[in-house]
């Protein structure tokens, strides 16, 4: 028999970045917010990424995440990070929104510093959202998407924030997907 998604746990990971390449990018934030299948929040975890050295001009689009080199002095290593990171993976399955760009920050860190990150299964919001609208009526960004299912507390491009939204959001993507049991998540994994 299946277990009930009520009891289901997914961390929730968000991430701002120096740009948009995980190959010549690097993470300045990581935000981790553990949800259970029925919404209840669990836990959350935010840090900045403290590294040796950042390059002159090197945080990227800061008018667009507001990230400063006096955040990322406050924050830990990358290593304490994904450590972080695969602590909740360990009874938590990953979601993200846009899995695909945040896994590719993730991995390539990882294989830079020489951490065994490992996820199985990963889900992504933005896939499992489309796929809820095939006629394609309707934007699915984070804030547009949010505001569809009556989340009106969206603040933008902070790691943490945008993991809590997207924790809200994930219980009504699987609920409007009728995915009512653990073992059906495998059918909505990122391959």
């Amino acid at each position: 028999m299946s277990e009930s998604l009520a009891n289901e746990r997914f961390a929730v990971v968000d991430t701002e970045t120096t740009g948009l390449s995980p190959a010549t990018c690097s993470m300045l934030q990581l935000g981790i917010v553990v949800v259970r299948g029925d919404g209840t929040i669990e836990s959350q975890f935010s840090t900045y990424i403290r590294r040796r050295f950042w390059k002159p001009g090197r945080l990227g689009a800061h008018h667009i995440h507001g990230i400063t080199r006096r955040n990322l002095r406050s924050g830990v290593t990358i290593h304490e990070a994904l450590d972080r990171l695969s602590t909740e993976l360990k009874t938590a399955t990953f979601v993200a929104h846009n899995a695909k760009f945040d896994l590719g920050f993730l991995r390539a860190e990882a294989q830079r510093c020489g951490h065994p990150l490992i996820i199985h299964d990963p889900i992504c919001t933005l896939t499992l959202s489309r796929s809820l609208d095939p006629n394609k009526a309707h934007p699915h960004n984070l804030r547009q998407l949010a505001i569809r299912y009556g989340i009106h507390d969206v603040p933008n491009h902070d790691a943490l924030a945008d993991a809590m939204v997207t924790a809200r959001l994930l219980p009504l993507l699987l609920a409007k997907a009728n995915i009512t049991h653990a073992g059906e998540l495998a059918n909505i994994a990122v391959k």
